[in-house]
C-alpha cells in the first residue's frame, strides 16, 4: 500500500479596501492573481491526478471578485496615469512601492530593472524619495511601472498572454500603451482564477475549504483568555470573548466559498493553525467535518485513556477525533515537509528538492497519512520562475504511484479517524501559542480599542434602538478588525514597510464601526499604535526643542525670522510615498513654543495646500488617560478663529494667511511649568484627515518653569 499524503495549500489576502473609499490600498490581490492563484491551477492542470486540497481565504475571494468587477488599487491607479502627469509625490510612491519583490530573483537578472533600483537606492532610511524622484525621467517612471507589473507574471500568465513575454524580453523604452496593456492583462488573468479552480474542484482533483472568512484568531475571539493556556505569564488586554463572532466568521466563511466555488466545504484550515476546545465545538456546529493545524498541537493535547497508536511512525501521521462529541476529524501538518516548502527549497536546485521531498514522504510507513499544510502564494516570489520545475517535478514525482495524494472528504470516509483527542490544546502553527497576535502592547492596544467598539455594538443591540443596517454595518467593521493580520505586524515579530498602512487600515475600520453605530470614535483611534520607528521608507524627521520664551504676533503672515526665534520646531521627514498614500503632505513645517502664559503653533504650508477645513491639536500627559483635542476652523485671509476644546471652551485664538497661527492659553489647557506634553497637529475637512505632524508618534515637549531660559542659554 502507497503511502497517502494530503497537500493544502493556504491561499490568503487580508480586507485591504479602504472602510471610507473602499479602494484598496496595497496591492496584494492583483499582484498575486496574476503568479500564484494561477499558476497553482496551471500546475494542477498538468497534472491531472495530482489531488490536493486549496483552502481560500473569503475575504481573498472578495476583493478578487470587485477587482474582477473594475475595482483599482493606488498603484494600478498610478499605472494607468501617464507617466509625465505624476505628481512627485506619485512618483515617490511608486519608487518606494515599485520594489516590492524578491530583488535578487525579479530585478537583478533584468538589467533595466537593477539600473532603476541602483539609481533610486537600496536603503530607504537614507534616501528622500521626494528628492530622488526628480532625478527620474518619464521614461524611466514608466519603465519602473513596467517591470513591477512584469516581476508578479507567474509562469502561467507568461505563457497564457502573448504579450507579456514579449513586453518581459523589451525590459526598456515602454510606451503608455504597453504599460496600460500590461494592467489590462493582469484583469484578464483575474478573471479566469475562480472558473479554474471551480473546474479543477468539480472534477475531483480539489477538494476546496476556507478559513474564517476575515481571517481571524478563533480562540482569541472566543476568549482571549484562553492565551493563558500556553502563556500562564502573558498580559492581556481586558477581556474580549464573543463565540457569537466566531461563529459568524466560519458561516460566513463557508457560504462566500459556497458562492464562488459550488460547493460547501467540509473542511477548514483554521486561521493560522489556531485551534482550542471552544472552537473544536464551535466547528462541529457549524457543520465542519474536519480541520487541520500544527504537529505541535497534538504533541500538547491529551489523548482519550486506551488510544493505541501503530509503532513505526510518528503520532501526527495519524488523524484524530475531537471535540465533545467527537464530531471534528483534526489532520497534524508535518512541520519539517512543509516548511521545506516554505522556506529551504527556493534557493535548491528544484528538481532535486522536488526530488528530496518525495523521497521523504515515500519513506513513510505505508499505513502513514502525511499532511503538509503551508502558505500557497508567498514562496514563489523566492522560487525561479515562480516555483515553476519545482512543482513539476514534484507533482511529476507524485503522481509515479510510489506516493496516492488524497483529498481528506473522501479518506475519512474510506477511513474514519480511530485515535481520539479527549482535550485539544490552545495554539496555533507557531510555537503552539497565540504569542504573535496578543501580549505585546500593540496588539493588546488593538484588541482594546476593538473591544470597547464590540461592546459599544452589544449595548445598542441590547437598546433595540438602531435600524438593523446600522448595526450589521458596524458588525461588519468588528469582523474585520477582528482579522489576524492586523496584530500579526504589530509587536516586534515581524516587519514590513507597510506596518503604517496596516495599522491605519485597523483603526479605520474600528472607528468606521463607531460611526455606524451614531458615535463618535474614541480620539485614541486617531493616534498610530505602531511605534514610530517602524515608518520605515521614510526620511528621518528633524525636532528641535524651544530654546527660550516667545510672543509672537498671531495674524496670520510672517514677519521675519525673529518672531519666531527660539521656538522649536519639527520638520516631517520627506514621505516616500506608500501604500496609503495621500497625496501631498498640507504642511511643511510646525513650529512650537512658549510664553509664561500661552502655547503658540504655527504651521508652514506647502507649496499649492488648500487650507480649508479644520485643525485639531491633540494635547497629552504621560500616564493621562486620553488626549485633549482642541479645534480650530481654517479661515484662509486672515479671519480671527477661536481654538475651543471638546467641551466647547475657548482656549484661544488662531489666524489663517500665508502660514496658520495659534495662540492657546497654557491655564486654558492646564499646563503645568516643567510638565512633559506630547503634540499630534492633524487637519481635517469634512471629519476626512488630510494631513497629521507628525504622520506617526508625537511631538514630546517641556511647558517652560522658571529656569528654562537660563537653562536652555548654558546649553
Amino acid at each position: 500500500m502507497s503511502v497517502r499524503a494530503v497537500f493544502l495549500w493556504h491561499l490568503h489576502q487580508p480586507e485591504y479596501r479602504d472602510p471610507q473609499t473602499g479602494q484598496p490600498m496595497l496591492p496584494w490581490v492583483r499582484q498575486h492573481a496574476s503568479r500564484a492563484y494561477t499558476d497553482m491551477a496551471a500546475a494542477l492542470e498538468r497534472h491531472p491526478t495530482v489531488k490536493v486540497v486549496a483552502n481560500w481565504a473569503p475575504s481573498l475571494l472578495d476583493q478578487l471578485e470587485a477587482y474582477v468587477a473594475g475595482t483599482q488599487d493606488l498603484d494600478e491607479q498610478l499605472a494607468r496615469k501617464p507617466a509625465e502627469a505624476l505628481t512627485p509625490e506619485e512618483r515617490a510612491h511608486v519608487l518606494r512601492e515599485g520594489f516590492s519583490v524578491d530583488w535578487n530573483v525579479w530585478v537583478r537578472p533584468v538589467a533595466r530593472y537593477s539600473e532603476l533600483l541602483d539609481k533610486r537606492g537600496t536603503d530607504l532610511r537614507e534616501i528622500d524619495l521626494l528628492e530622488r524622484q526628480a532625478a527620474f525621467t518619464p521614461q524611466e517612471m514608466r519603465d519602473l511601472q513596467v517591470n513591477f507589473v512584469l516581476a508578479w507574471m507567474g509562469f502561467a500568465a507568461r505563457r497564457e498572454e502573448p504579450l507579456v513575454a514579449g513586453l518581459i524580453a523589451k525590459e526598456r523604452g515602454y510606451t503608455e500603451e504597453e504599460k496600460v496593456a500590461a494592467v489590462d492583462a493582469q484583469r484578464r488573468i483575474a478573471s479566469r482564477i475562480v472558473p479554474r479552480w471551480r473546474a479543477l474542484a468539480e472534477r475531483g482533483q480539489v477538494e476546496i475549504t476556507c478559513s474564517p472568512f476575515y481571517h481571524p484568531i478563533l480562540p482569541l475571539v472566543v476568549d482571549t483568555e484562553s492565551a493563558r493556556r500556553a502563556m500562564p505569564a502573558v498580559a492581556l488586554p481586558p477581556r474580549f470573548s464573543y463565540a457569537h463572532d466566531a461563529r459568524e466568521q466560519v458561516m460566513r466563511g463557508l457560504e462566500r466559498a459556497r458562492a464562488a466555488f459550488g460547493q460547501v466545504p467540509q473542511g477548514m484550515w483554521p486561521s493560522e493553525g489556531s485551534v482550542s476546545p471552544e472552537v473544536i465545538d464551535l466547528l462541529a456546529a457549524c457543520g465542519v467535518r474536519w480541520c487541520a493545524t500544527d504537529q505541535g498541537v497534538l504533541e500538547r493535547s491529551e489523548l482519550e485513556l486506551g488510544t493505541a497508536l501503530p509503532d513505526g511512525y510518528p503520532a501526527h501521521y495519524h488523524p484524530y477525533r475531537a471535540g465533545a462529541d467527537h464530531a471534528v476529524t483534526v489532520l497534524f501538518r508535518d512541520r519539517e515537509l512543509s516548511d521545506r516548502i516554505g522556506f529551504r527549497y527556493a534557493k535548491s536546485d528544484p528538481r532535486e528538492a522536488a526530488q528530496d521531498l518525495i523521497s521523504r514522504i515515500a519513506d513513510t510507513e505505508p499505513e502513514a497519512l502525511v499532511t503538509l499544510a503551508l502558505d500557497g502564494e508567498n514562496p514563489w516570489e523566492h522560487y525561479p520562475a515562480s516555483g515553476e520545475a519545482f512543482l513539476d517535478a514534484l507533482y511529476a514525482g507524485l503522481s509515479g504511484g510510489e506516493i496516492r495524494t488524497v483529498l481528506p472528504r473522501d479518506e475519512l470516509r474510506e477511513r474514519p479517524a480511530r485515535a481520539r483527542i479527549a482535550r485539544i490544546h490552545s495554539g496555533s502553527w507557531i510555537d503552539s501559542n497565540f504569542r504573535i497576535w496578543i501580549g505585546h502592547p500593540e496588539d493588546n492596544a488593538a484588541w482594546t480599542l476593538l473591544g470597547e467598539a464590540r461592546e459599544a455594538l452589544a449595548e445598542a443591540e441590547e437598546k433595540g434602538e438602531l435600524p438593523r443596517d446600522q448595526l450589521e454595518a458596524a458588525r461588519g467593521h468588528l469582523l474585520i478588525a477582528e482579522g489576524s493580520d492586523w496584530y500579526w505586524w504589530y509587536g516586534d515579530d515581524f516587519t514590513t514597510e507597510n506596518a503604517p498602512e496596516f495599522d491605519a487600515l485597523f483603526r479605520r475600520r474600528v472607528a468606521q464601526a463607531w460611526r455606524a453605530l451614531g458615535l463618535a470614535p474614541p480620539e485614541r483611534l486617531d493616534r498610530p499604535i505602531i511605534a514610530p520607528h517602524k515608518d520605515a521608507g521614510h526620511a528621518a524627521a528633524v525636532v528641535v526643542d524651544p530654546s527660550r520664551l516667545i510672543e509672537p504676533v498671531i495674524d496670520g503672515y510672517t514677519k521675519g525670522y525673529y518672531e519666531w526665534a527660539g521656538a522649536g520646531y519639527y520638520r516631517p521627514g520627506t514621505t516616500s510615498g506608500g501604500a496609503m498614500f495621500r497625496g501631498q503632505g498640507a504642511f511643511t513645517q510646525l513650529w512650537f513654543g512658549f510664553s509664561r502664559t500661552h502655547l503658540y503653533l504655527r504651521l508652514d504650508p506647502a507649496k499649492g495646500a488648500d487650507l480649508k477645513g479644520e485643525l485639531v491639536l491633540l494635547l497629552s500627559r504621560p500616564g493621562a488617560a486620553g488626549e485633549k483635542p482642541v479645534r480650530m476652523r481654517l479661515l484662509p485671509g486672515g479671519a480671527e478663529s477661536e481654538a475651543v476644546d471638546e467641551r466647547g471652551v475657548r482656549s484661544g485664538s488662531g489666524r489663517t494667511g500665508t502660514i496658520v497661527e495659534l495662540a492657546l492659553s497654557r491655564e486654558a489647557l492646564g499646563l503645568q511649568p516643567g510638565e512633559r506634553i506630547s503634540l499630534t497637529v492633524r487637519v481635517l475637512r469634512d471629519e476626512v484627515e488630510l494631513d497629521r505632524i507628525p504622520r506617526y508618534g508625537e511631538i514630546a515637549a517641556a511647558v517652560p518653569d522658571r529656569k528654562f531660559e537660563l537653562a536652555n542659554w548654558r546649553i
